[in-house]
């Protein structure tokens, strides 16, 4: 009952099973992840980070659960023992312990070592959510920065990075537990990172919509974050030997200035509608910050990046409002909706993608489904967990149904939604021919919003009697015309 589980000890539990692991490690029997940690130059980490091993061969945890009487509940809902209580999911992997800010443990991850991988089993494992553990609140290697007292923390993506950083010296390393940079954990480094924080994302797509994504969390903070990207194909670990590293961090630049560089690859902002497109993104992102000083300095510094005037990116002002003297030939950005439920035209744009992964490829296409108007922005992280599935190896659609499960988490409204898309997929004969449709229909359904939008503006102007205002407004209402009504291909 409830009162039982609050006298359970769940850290003391939880760190007999570490020093099990940590100990088989260290005996006899733990060769094979000492040999892979001194090929990575990690063996002095292991005391340090306490480090584990998990035995191959199974049983060996659930026998020592057993002796020691350790809550077997509690160790299935770490994860290290099945829900059957007996399988155990970290067999023959090396195993990270993860401390809360306290300094307790709370969950484990684990590595599959090189010569054990098996085409079936993730390369890595982390303890699923639980009362104890959130990885949206955890952030590895914060433990060590707290006793080193370091105040400018390194956030990195993965284990052994962060591990390798304080063996080279970067006392501040933490790392994020298999998931994107979240505002919690911005608000738990704004306690600690008092002379700011650098975030540090592989250079490939994925870190790149890694940054963006940090960049949407960190807005809502005050604290200074800069962000670098790493040389493509290389990682934290593989820089810290070399002096690297140092250069890259002082390289970092502040995150806003990154995000619009970001956005520069995705868009030309050269071309009226992409100016558009990035002015409501700006305009979505100012909207959800609480703090209106934050507001008015990102405002300023996003309308000079996009070279508008002042004031035209006023979120949640009247539409007659939002621009106020605008250029000839610039979008009138206007504030956002209320956020829209994933929809079954967003089931059937999924299932093109598990039924032809080579869709992925058609960057133009998927940008300009996600660039419109009406799309929500968990349909853009569905596709980055597709994307991330492919590059992993997981090209059959069972696979890359399970990947889009697993990243789904506990979030039961979109696993249904997934759920319906992987049913929906077979029955998608031409899956390139829908997608196309599909993508022209999102475009359509924006540019008629965009008209419609454009259309209530020059009302207002004529009603107040501003004719230099709707002469212009009116060149943008046609333009979002023409939009709405083109046909397939037509720009």
């Amino acid at each position: 009952d409830s009162r039982r589980e609050a006298r359970v000890d769940v850290a003391g539990a939880l760190g007999k099973v570490r020093d099990f692991f940590v100990e088989y490690l260290k005996g006899p029997d733990g060769g094979v992840g000492r040999e892979y940690l001194a090929d990575r130059d990690l063996l002095e980490a292991i005391d340090d980070f306490e480090l584990g091993l998990a035995p191959a061969l199974p049983g060996r945890l659930r026998e020592y659960a057993e002796r020691h009487k350790l809550p077997i509940d509690v160790l299935v809902q770490a994860g290290v023992l099945g829900r059957d209580g007996r399988r155990e999911p970290m067999l023959g992997r090396l195993v990270f312990p993860i401390h809360d800010e306290r300094g307790r443990v709370v969950g484990f991850g684990g590595r599959v070592l090189p010569g054990e991988a098996d085409e079936r089993r993730p390369k890595y494992v982390n303890s699923p959510e639980s009362p104890f553990f959130n990885k949206r609140r955890l952030l590895y290697g914060l433990r060590q920065v707290k006793l080193a007292g370091t105040r400018q923390i390194i956030v990195v993506e993965g284990y052994t990075d962060a591990i390798a950083c304080h063996l080279a010296g970067f006392s501040g390393a933490v790392a994020t537990l298999g998931t994107a940079l979240t505002l919690d954990h911005a608000k738990k480094l704004e306690r600690y990172a008092t002379e700011g924080a650098v975030l540090l994302f592989d250079g490939d797509r994925a870190g790149r919509q890694a940054a963006e994504r940090a960049f949407r969390e960190l807005v809502h903070t005050p604290l200074d974050v800069r962000i670098a990207l790493l040389p493509e194909g290389k990682d934290p670990a593989d820089l810290c030997g070399s002096g690297e590293l140092a250069e890259c961090l002082e390289r970092a630049v502040d995150a806003l200035t990154v995000w619009f560089r970001l956005l520069r690859q995705r868009l030309d902002l050269r071309n009226d509608a992409h100016v558009e497109r990035a002015a409501n993104e700006c305009v979505r992102i100012l909207s959800e910050i609480e703090n209106p000083v934050r507001v008015q300095a990102l405002q300023r510094r996003m309308e000079a990046q996009l070279g508008l005037g002042d004031g035209v990116l006023r979120p949640g002002a009247p539409r007659r409002r939002q621009v106020e003297d605008p250029a000839p030939e610039r979008p009138v950005a206007s504030a956002p909706k209320a956020p829209r439920k994933l929809g079954e035209s967003d089931m059937d744009f999924v299932a093109c993608l598990l039924m032809e992964p080579a869709l992925l490829d058609d960057t133009e296409s998927i940008e300009a489904v996600l660039s419109a108007g009406c799309t929500v922005e968990r349909l853009a992280e569905v596709v980055e967990w597709l994307r991330e599935g492919v590059a992993a190896g997981r090209q059959e659609r069972p696979e890359l149904v399970e990947v889009l499960l697993a990243r789904a988490g506990e979030d039961a409204e979109l696993k249904r939604f997934l759920l319906e898309c992987a049913d929906r997929a077979p029955r998608f004969r031409d899956p390139q021919g829908i997608f196309l449709k599909l993508r022209h229909g999102r475009q359509l359904f924006f540019a008629r919003e965009q008209a419609r939008q454009a259309r209530a503006a020059l009302e207002q102007a004529l009603a107040e009697g501003d004719q230099e205002l709707a002469d212009r407004l009116t060149q943008h209402y046609m333009a979002c015309l023409r939009k709405s009504k083109a046909r397939p291909g037509q720009a």
